[in-house]
């Protein structure tokens, strides 16, 4: 019974694994390759990290629809972002071309988040309803793990308590 569930959970997942290899290589090639080909080296990191890891992402968790899309996007940044630091600062030459695409896919994730914020405030602050169920639904569609979604919907739920004081201590209904 318990080997039958990891091997599904081995095959669910299988992202994971497959991603701890591929960075433990290009972090072993890079420390012991002593740079004798940057360019070519330099090429390799930066496509592992920021290419595939994320496509990887994408194929194995494809199932979730627009939530793997931002993780995979959120993965390329941080991906592009890693590959700054383990490529040594005299060997930044395709780096130093591509690293705005870094601040173009942030600034996607945080037009994102505006956008899930703005949903929270709207369903938080509308009149006569409870925000958490709202929020909840909101942040379930956007991707986030359920127990932040939860916890973003008891987060609605206070400041909804706390605008209804603010109105009957104003004299307002």
């Amino acid at each position: 019974m318990a080997a039958s569930k990891i091997k599904s959970a081995l095959r669910t997942h299988w992202f994971f694994f497959v991603a701890a290899a591929v960075v433990a290589a290009d972090f072993s090639l890079a420390s012991l390759d002593g740079w004798s080909n940057p360019r070519l080296l330099e090429a390799g990191i930066l496509f592992d990290l920021s290419i595939v890891i994320p496509a990887m992402y994408l194929w194995c968790y494809r199932y979730r629809g627009k939530a793997a899309v931002v993780r995979a996007i959120a993965l390329s940044c941080l991906g592009i972002w890693v590959a700054g630091h383990v490529v040594p600062s005299e060997h930044h030459q395709i780096l130093s071309t591509v690293g705005f695409v870094r601040y173009i896919g942030l600034a996607v994730l945080i037009v994102i988040e505006l956008k899930l914020a703005a949903i929270i405030v709207r369903a938080t602050f509308r009149r006569n309803s409870d925000a958490a169920p709202a929020v909840l639904t909101a942040a379930k569609d956007a991707g986030m793990p359920e127990w932040a979604a939860r916890l973003m919907a008891w987060e609605a739920s206070l400041w909804r308590k706390a605008w209804d004081a603010v109105r009957r201590i104003a004299g307002r209904n």
